[in-house]
């Protein structure tokens, strides 16, 4: 098990590492003044995910890992209610993924600001999702779009 953390860890820090030096993406929703911010993905990519259907899956089996993980899942516990955070990390990654969703939640500073998030806990969560992607059965090239997709949230959310 060692080693496997230890390698989703690498694998972690290189997609974290990856994506931060791609372009990211940012624009504001003049409507609401939610920020979406993510790098381009192949348009496939919610497809090969399994659709709406396979996100849900993900998105359960990666709360199964977040609520398991002694490391943050106080942070998940003390910080709202668990399933609208599954409901809105379902639109999120189904928005990342170029699906026909609008994500409502805040956005990710405004919604993590006060949490004082470290990097360590940043990359905790994405460990927890690789450990999703093997449960869902997702590609790992598959899962790594969207886990690249999804690192550049790291500026906003790791505040300490």
């Amino acid at each position: 098990m060692k080693a496997i953390r230890l390698s989703l860890t690498l694998a972690a820090a290189t997609t974290l590492m990856l994506a931060a030096a791609q372009p990211a993406v940012a624009a504001q929703d003049p409507t609401g003044g939610k920020q979406t911010t993510y790098p381009g993905i192949p348009s496939s990519s919610l497809e090969k995910f399994g659709g709406e259907a396979g996100v849900a899956v993900w998105v359960d089996d990666l709360f199964y890992y977040i609520l398991a993980d002694n490391r943050i899942n106080q942070i998940f516990l003390t910080h709202g209610k668990v399933k609208r955070q599954i409901a809105l990390n379902k639109e999120l990654e189904q928005m990342v993924l170029g699906g026909p969703v609008t994500y409502e939640g805040a956005s990710m500073s405004a919604a993590h600001s006060d949490m004082g998030i470290t990097l360590t806990q940043f990359n905790a969560v994405v460990e927890d999702a690789y450990l999703a992607c093997d449960l869902a059965r997702t590609p790992y090239t598959v899962c790594n779009q969207l886990i690249a997709a999804l690192a550049p949230f790291e500026r906003s959310i790791v505040t300490r």
